[in-house]
């Protein structure tokens, strides 16, 4: 395999698992009385029209990294982000939007599956980051997957 496609490689699959999931949640409720398949829509397209909107803005921010930030000055720094409550599904659709987003990425499911390992480029603060996360991500995916 070549450079190029193994650079592709890893979006790709996380596309295509991303996408997996979604059609899984839309079609199998995991719910004791699964919400019909039209009241699950409006929340998949709002969670769409967020999820887009967030990737824009961080790809945006990276670019403004690159460009205009020393090395020096980044703080690459793992924090957890607490994930009790959510299901399986919802975990994996999460993990893949947050490595989908540039500057963060998903590194591991704890065991129990209430914590989740991420890793920030340039993490000032880890609060303010998983509240984005929960705001812009979490919510959002919960309007639609319950």
């Amino acid at each position: 395999m070549n450079d190029s496609a193994s650079k592709l490689s890893g979006p790709v699959f996380d596309y295509i698992t991303l996408s997996a999931e979604v059609i899984a949640q839309l079609h199998v409720g995991r719910d004791a009385r699964p919400r019909a398949l039209w009241r699950r829509v409006p929340g998949l397209l709002v969670f769409l029209v967020l999820f887009t909107r967030e990737l824009v803005l961080a790809n945006i921010a990276m670019a403004k990294v690159v460009i205009f930030q020393k090395p020096e000055t980044l703080k690459p720094e793992f924090f957890i982000y607490d994930i009790t409550g959510l299901k399986p599904g919802e975990i994996v659709i999460l993990t893949h939007c947050i490595s989908l987003t540039p500057g963060t990425t998903s590194v591991e499911v704890s065991n129990d599956e209430t914590c989740l390992l991420v890793h920030g480029l340039d993490v000032s603060d880890a609060a303010e980051i998983s509240l984005g996360i929960k705001k812009t991500l979490e919510r959002p995916l919960l309007g639609w997957t319950r």
